[in-house]
């Protein structure tokens, strides 16, 4: 076994999943095999998905039971990365159709001291529906160089800088910042585009829902643009260097979630918040499984701060739930993105709730 294609999916739909893995199943030998990382689909989906799998021959499914929790491609992509054997290591998207001959094509690619990335063609919607010989679909145009997310890596070069960088959650630059980190430490990164071998099929994009009571920070993406521009400006190589990287969740400290042992009520001022998520980086609950509940301030909208803010007397520095999810969730991606969490903001109730294992053994 020389390579290793890792997969990562949350919730992508199983039709295009089965497009995805059936394009590359048929290909695999003793050479080459799959690893997709399921990190926090849903109970449901995630059954179905492993009865597919079942039947797919060296395609590892790995499952993650990080439902309730930010979005996180770089922990999946290093928890496979963690556990890899294989010399060569790529990281592709669940929403691919591979070339027939990817398998062996992509063996002339493998260099023991250099990065390959490959274009991708896109497809429409139309063309991704229907079923044909990879070579007759229509593209409607390719990536460029600015397209980094399929790579193929050597393996040892990957672990040296500590993968990929497990700040980033959401979507969005930690594909190039890997790249980036790379040509940092003068490793050769070289954009493949005389071949198509991959394509990219049409899938609605995630637009946010206000009836969603998943965990989404709204400026995340951009908080990640310049994350990755102060890499670039510090030349940095290595990364995860304060908080290990590619942990495989545990599932009995996920399972410890449903049975919290302190609860917390907090209301949404700006000390309040603060002082919560300093209590937190102290260990104060330490062996404790807590559970925070925020709800906006009773006095928030009431006549009686009204009128104290008509005559500019001190009242409490009220935020919007908005905001202190915010700081919540930043709180947790710095910190305590290793641990055991499940998140929820139900904005129609008003309602932020907060559930963390904090046991030292973790």
């Amino acid at each position: 076994m020389n390579l290793t294609v890792v997969i990562p999916n949350r919730n992508r739909n199983l039709a295009t999943v089965k497009r995805t893995l059936g394009s590359i199943a048929v290909q695999l030998n003793e050479q080459v095999q799959v690893v997709v990382v399921d990190y926090g689909s849903d109970v449901t989906y995630q059954k179905e998905f492993q009865a597919y799998t079942d039947s797919l021959e060296k395609v590892h499914l790995m499952l993650c039971p990080t439902q309730g929790q930010l979005w996180q491609k770089t922990r999946a992509i290093n928890i496979a990365l963690k556990q890899c054997d294989t010399p060569y290591f790529m990281v592709a998207d669940m929403d691919m159709l591979f070339h027939p001959d990817f398998v062996q094509k992509i063996q002339k690619h493998l260099h023991p001291a250099e990065v390959t990335y490959f274009n991708v063609g896109i497809l429409t919607e139309e063309e991704s529906i229907i079923e044909k010989p990879f070579d007759e679909y229509e593209v409607k145009f390719y990536t460029n160089e600015e397209a980094t997310g399929m790579t193929l890596f050597p393996t040892a070069i990957l672990k040296e800088i500590n993968g990929f960088d497990e700040f980033y959650h959401g979507w969005g630059s930690e594909d190039t910042d890997v790249h980036v980190r790379l040509r940092h430490k003068g490793i050769p990164v070289h954009f493949n585009q005389e071949e198509v071998l991959l394509l990219h099929q049409w899938h609605p994009k995630f637009y946010r829902s206000k009836e969603s009571t998943a965990p989404y920070h709204h400026t995340l993406e951009r908080v990640n643009f310049e994350y990755i521009k102060l890499s670039r400006k510090h030349k940095k190589t290595q990364v995860n260097t304060h908080q290990d990287w590619g942990i495989l969740p545990s599932v009995d400290a996920y399972v410890a979630l449903n049975q919290p042992t302190e609860k917390i009520t907090c209301v949404s001022t700006l000390n309040a918040i603060t002082a919560f998520c300093f209590q937190l980086d102290e260990g104060v609950w330490a062996d404790e499984v807590i559970q925070l509940v925020v709800q906006p301030h009773p006095e928030e909208k009431t006549f009686k701060t009204s009128v104290k803010k008509a005559l500019q007397k001190r009242t409490p520095q009220f935020i919007s739930l908005e905001e202190a999810n915010s700081k919540l969730l930043e709180t947790i991606i710095g910190k305590h993105r290793n641990r055991p969490y499940h998140y929820s903001f139900d904005r129609n109730a008003a309602t932020i709730v907060c559930t963390m294992n904090l046991l030292s053994s973790l």
